[in-house]
């Protein structure tokens, strides 16, 4: 309720002033509290998402942490490295896109990105984002272990070669650096140097498990090719022509695999 003075001065009554106080301060405290509500259920999701050890169900959690908070960056790259182990490499870039998005300078995503693309055989978008992952981290072993194996299937044998060796000097994981050696041994071998792809090789072959179909058939053929230097090498290289022979069973029963586990760098 209002009134006027004797000079037109508006004034309003004390009880008017203090609901208008009142209703201002409501407004601010649910502006502002709803807000940090959903980014707390936000993380109680991906909390679950990343305690959790049943593939859908962290995928289901990271979707509802993202869903309250579409800005959480965390929960797409969880997510992300869930479709990757899934092989759904399309989700998986989406995902990591998003990663980018938020944090355009972050090596790790880019790396990813480069490895999605690779599985989707778009190499040049793969080599793209793997030279973004090495400009924002030009120690990052895995992103040239990574775009060397692109550049190699580029028929970019010299760059791969490159690629390779800084990874193997820079070092880091053994999944990483056995890739590093396997592309590297394939390069050689490529250009008909066999002696240094035989000696990449021994190593890929130890410490490389995600290029198993590679290690299984290339032993054979690496074998073989030393056989003839002693009975204890032609007993390895019958040992090795089992493990072709297994894996065509494999193949035939159409028995899955069990995908390498994520790799840090």
């Amino acid at each position: 309720m209002v009134y006027k003075s004797k000079k037109g001065i508006i004034f309003l009554e004390k009880g008017a002033i203090k609901v208008r106080s009142a209703l201002v301060f409501t407004i601010i405290w649910f502006v502002s509290a709803v807000p940090t509500a959903w980014s707390q259920n936000a993380m109680n999701f991906y909390n679950l998402g990343v305690n959790s050890s049943i593939a859908y169900k962290k995928i289901h959690y990271f979707t509802k942490a993202i869903e309250l908070n579409p800005y959480f960056s965390a929960a797409y790259e969880k997510r992300g490295m869930m479709y990757a182990f899934q092989e759904k490499y399309s989700r998986m870039i989406k995902d990591f896109l998003k990663v980018v998005e938020l944090n355009p300078s972050e090596p790790q995503a880019y790396m990813m990105l480069g490895l999605a693309y690779m599985k989707e055989d778009n190499l040049e978008e793969a080599v793209s984002n793997l030279t973004h992952a090495l400009k924002f981290n030009p120690q990052l072993a895995g992103a040239y272990s990574y775009r060397a194996e692109a550049f190699r299937l580029q028929g970019m044998v010299d760059e791969a070669i490159h690629d390779a060796t800084k990874a193997i000097k820079i070092g880091g994981s053994e999944p990483n650096i056995g890739r590093a050696y396997s592309t590297r041994s394939k390069a050689y071998r490529e250009l008909g140097q066999s002696e240094r792809a035989d000696a990449d090789f021994k190593i890929a072959s130890r410490l490389d498990p995600e290029y198993y179909k590679y290690t299984l058939f290339s032993s054979t053929e690496y074998l073989a090719n030393l056989a003839s230097e002693s009975s204890e090498l032609k007993r390895i290289g019958r040992m090795g022509a089992a493990l072709v022979v297994a894996l065509v069973f494999v193949l035939i029963f159409k028995l899955v695999l069990p995908p390498p586990k994520k790799e840090d760098d």
